[in-house]
């Protein structure tokens, strides 16, 4: 049986691996939603009969690309920060 009590090194660690993922997530779900909205518009160039569908495929892209800014959200507050002198 493992011990519960963790390491300060372990505890970092796996913080960098859940922000890792975090990262990694946000960076997928980005492209996503780049990808459904790209191809929302120039679909509805190209075929303006379905431009219903293709404003809810556009709706999802933006659903998905604000997801992956909310993912990061704390560490862009982070880079934000004024640095205290």
């Amino acid at each position: 049986m493992e011990s519960s009590r963790r390491t300060p090194a372990e505890r970092a660690r796996e913080a960098r691996e859940a922000a890792a993922r975090r990262r990694r997530t946000s960076v997928r779900l980005g492209t996503a939603g780049v990808v459904l909205l790209f191809a929302g518009g120039i679909g509805v160039i190209l075929t303006p009969a379905n431009v219903a569908v293709l404003l809810g495929v556009m709706g999802i892209g933006i659903v998905f690309i604000v997801s992956a800014l909310v993912l990061v959200q704390k560490p862009l507050a982070g880079l934000l920060e004024m640095p205290k002198e």
